[in-house]
């Protein structure tokens, strides 16, 4: 999720849709929309449409209710407001949380309007605390929206990912001061020696998931019918060229890469990627750029440490708004805050159509196979196997000797 997403969105696109856009009546943006590039192909507008339940129609529990919820959905606020299948009634409070934890009447799905970047590691830890609510069985589906890597996904669909990649912990050089043998500005932060060498870690550098619960939930999501992004989107899909940049929306299996400084463009994608191979051993398929998820997973995988929620219970679904780099007729800057998140609505519907399918198979099979849950079949967790086990795409290695971190 980008961190200042606006109410209407707008895309700009090649030469080849400018008849298709001249002829097209334009919406006027809302405020806090990106600003208007003062070179313009053409361009094109989506409103918002969405009707968000306001957090004042909830009845408020008396503080200490008790609650269960079989599934939990995690996003931020206006990225709720696209998933208009549930009725949450009820809301509960408790000491040090702000946010909105709302359930249904029955208390069986639960939502959490969660903050951007790393403040929602500290809110879903308050969740945590809150007296009477129980997570040690919910099933945790992290949301939103993030830029797709265009080798992987397509904008205004979707991905449901296997790790969870951090990349706070990636330093940088720029100009005359990249070392002679850094072929890429972005490295990790103890790769003293080179960058393509395995450096020493941190530990929350990242996540796996349970990979057997992400073959069953893809294998549910993918039976789902995306609708298309609009015309003009259409046809600077086809500019790019990658296959998958090119199809309608469908849902990827790939992987997330998280940090608070949002980045864009075919340079910071290359050098993302490369360190994505690094640090996972060659394992992940990073797609979806985004600012949440690494604080989301640091909170989560804390709760999984003190036996206060499962991580095999965890998974992450988000949409694709945007590509994370420009086609070939366009500039890096161009693609960022001229065609923005314009498939940021259609990728939104369409992920939720993924998770209702998915929370739709947690609730019919919950006696006979989710209520036990399912067991990893490859190995689940961080770098320093802290929930057990032995990592299958990292090392232990510690902080370098000298560092901050290091001994």
């Amino acid at each position: 999720m980008q961190s200042h997403i606006p109410n209407a969105f707008r895309a700009i696109v090649g030469a080849v849709t400018l008849a298709l856009l001249t002829a097209a009546n334009p919406v006027a943006l809302e405020s806090g929309s990106c600003p208007r590039a003062t070179t313009v192909i053409a361009t094109t507008t989506i409103a918002a449409t969405a009707s968000p339940t306001a957090a004042s129609s909830l009845v408020t529990a008396t503080p200490g209710t008790p609650v269960s919820p079989k599934i939990l959905l995690i996003a931020n606020e206006f990225e709720l407001d696209y998933l208009e299948e549930y009725n949450f009634t009820t809301q509960y409070t408790g000491d040090l949380f702000e946010q909105v934890f709302a359930c249904t009447a029955d208390g069986t799905i639960c939502k959490l309007a969660c903050g951007q970047e790393l403040v929602s590691a500290s809110q879903i830890t308050s969740l945590l605390l809150i007296s009477g609510v129980d997570l040690t069985k919910t099933y945790v589906i992290i949301s939103g929206t993030g830029g797709v890597n265009p080798k992987y996904g397509t904008a205004g669909g979707a991905a449901i990912s296997t790790f969870g990649i951090q990349w706070e912990w990636g330093d940088m050089f720029l100009g005359s001061d990249l070392p002679a043998n850094f072929s890429g500005q972005y490295f990790s932060s103890y790769a003293q020696d080179a960058p393509y060498k395995y450096p020493s870690t941190v530990g929350t550098e990242v996540y796996k998931l349970n990979e057997a619960l992400v073959d069953r939930f893809y294998s549910i999501g993918s039976t789902v019918t995306y609708e298309d992004v609009p015309e003009a989107s259409q046809e600077l899909r086809a500019t790019y060229i990658h296959d998958a940049a090119k199809q309608a929306p469908f849902l990827a299996r790939c992987d997330t890469v998280s940090a608070q400084a949002y980045w864009h463009g075919d340079v910071a994608g290359e050098n993302v990627e490369y360190y994505a191979n690094v640090i996972t051993t060659g394992k992940a398929r990073p797609c979806n750029t985004n600012q949440d998820d690494t604080g989301r997973l640091v909170a989560l995988f804390l709760g999984a440490v003190h036996e206060k929620i499962d991580f095999s219970r965890v998974a992450i679904i988000k949409a694709f708004s945007n590509f994370d780099r420009p086609p070939p007729q366009l500039t890096a800057y161009q693609s960022r805050f001229s065609v923005g998140e314009g498939a940021t609505e259609p990728g939104l519907r369409n992920s939720w159509k993924t998770i209702v399918a998915v929370v739709n198979d947690v609730l019919e099979n919950w006696e006979t196979i989710f209520e036990a849950g399912i067991k990893p079949n490859t190995y689940m967790g961080d770098l320093k196997e802290r929930l057990g086990g032995s990592s299958d795409f990292g090392t232990t290695a510690g902080a370098a000797p000298g560092s901050v971190q290091g001994a």
